[in-house]
């Protein structure tokens, strides 16, 4: 059998590190679980976050929102004025953000895969690059225009349903799943995100992926993010065992995810932005955790 781009994609998540897990204080309720994640997953007792980082993924795709959203998004960022910024400089948190070629978006998946099979590995090898910083504790999120659509695809192609269970567009959601299953793979999680992922999900799944084998705990973002997580959760139920999700937004496909990876939210504010947000608001109730022992 001839080598494949996602042969080492599959190496690293077929051999992962499992921690000792650390117990928590039963009275404590979450925040004590919050605590043993922690511990558990960084070694350190008492816990503690040194390091957060927040690393945003930007990416874009043919005629999907207004012109130009991605690079507005990045310069609101590099510029200091986007809500993430203030809200991770609050929590003392560093903030990346990454362009994912978004000068040249990605096909329409209605009509086209998303990537082949070479650029998805590649850039999900690219977004490991976020663990470069050795942060302590991971945020991942997208910036990409309708980044709530590229998640609903993903979702119904991983797990089935109707396209209006995940979707706000559903008949677009279906189109592209559809068109995706017939060209087949589809019962491969990497071929649904090659085929139905931007490059922002691709390279979100490789950080998170990467920081599992570095055991370094996960800030789960937005639902972008989500489904980002979600194909590595469809590859091994172990690959998350290190995140947390940090919100659920008002998307009744976010929650519906959520309850399919079995993970309890931290908060539940309505907060619809992709952009890293949720997380870094989250990122203060698990700072608070660090003083639970």
């Amino acid at each position: 059998m001839s080598a494949s781009p996602f042969d080492d994609i599959r190496s690293l998540a077929a051999d992962l590190p499992t921690p000792e897990p650390v117990a928590a204080a039963a009275e404590a309720g979450r925040l004590a679980e919050l605590s043993a994640w922690l511990s558990t997953w960084t070694g350190k007792r008492p816990p503690a976050v040194n390091r957060p980082v927040v690393a945003l993924y930007a990416g874009a795709r043919q005629d999907v929102g207004p012109r130009g959203y991605a690079r507005d998004r990045l310069e609101a960022v590099a510029s200091g004025v986007a809500v993430v910024c203030r809200l991770a400089g609050a929590q003392g948190a560093g903030l990346e953000a990454f362009d994912l070629a978004i000068d040249r978006p990605t096909p329409d998946t209605a009509h086209k895969p998303s990537m082949s099979e070479k650029e998805c590995a590649a850039t999900m090898a690219f977004g490991m690059e976020a663990l470069a910083k050795q942060p302590d504790l991971l945020i991942p999120g997208v910036i990409a225009a309708h980044a709530d659509r590229t998640a609903a695809a993903l979702c119904l192609a991983l797990f089935g349903g109707a396209a209006a269970d995940w979707s706000d567009a559903p008949e677009e959601t279906a189109a592209a799943v559809a068109r995706a299953r017939g060209e087949g793979g589809l019962d491969d999680p990497l071929q649904a995100l090659r085929q139905l992922g931007g490059r922002e999900t691709a390279a979100v799944a490789g950080a998170i992926l990467a920081a599992r084998v570095q055991k370094i705990p996960v800030l789960l973002d937005g639902y972008g993010a989500c489904a980002a997580a979600a194909v590595l959760w469809a590859l091994d139920l172990a690959t998350l065992d290190h995140c947390v999700a940090a919100h659920v937004g008002p998307s009744a496909g976010h929650a519906r995810l959520l309850r399919q990876l079995d993970k309890v939210p931290l908060l539940s504010l309505g907060v619809a932005d992709e952009e890293g947000v949720g997380g870094a608001t989250a990122l203060a109730v698990v700072k608070l955790a660090c003083a639970v022992r």
